[in-house]
């Protein structure tokens, strides 16, 4: 990822996509917001999703899981109203 960002910052104009800026991103994600998602995810409130394969596969993969649980949600509002 850190290659990645890099090679982002050559091209993307952002000043931020330094090696400096990245190891804090990365510093701030581990202890800061993982331990929230580390949180829900006990709770059953996480959806993972891989990255992996073209932006318009993880689309359709992402599209899949959140329609699947809209359904679900949906269905289980309704049990609850009777």
């Amino acid at each position: 990822m850190l290659d990645r960002l890099l090679d982002r910052g050559k091209t993307s104009g952002r000043t931020d996509d330094n090696i400096e800026s990245i190891k804090k991103r990365f510093r701030t994600y581990v202890h800061d917001s993982r331990p929230v998602i580390d949180a829900y995810d006990k709770d059953g409130k996480v959806m993972t999703v891989s990255c992996q394969g073209s932006p318009d596969d993880v689309y359709n993969v992402t599209r899949a899981k959140v329609t699947d649980l809209l359904q679900a949600l949906e269905k289980e509002a309704k049990k609850g109203s009777k």
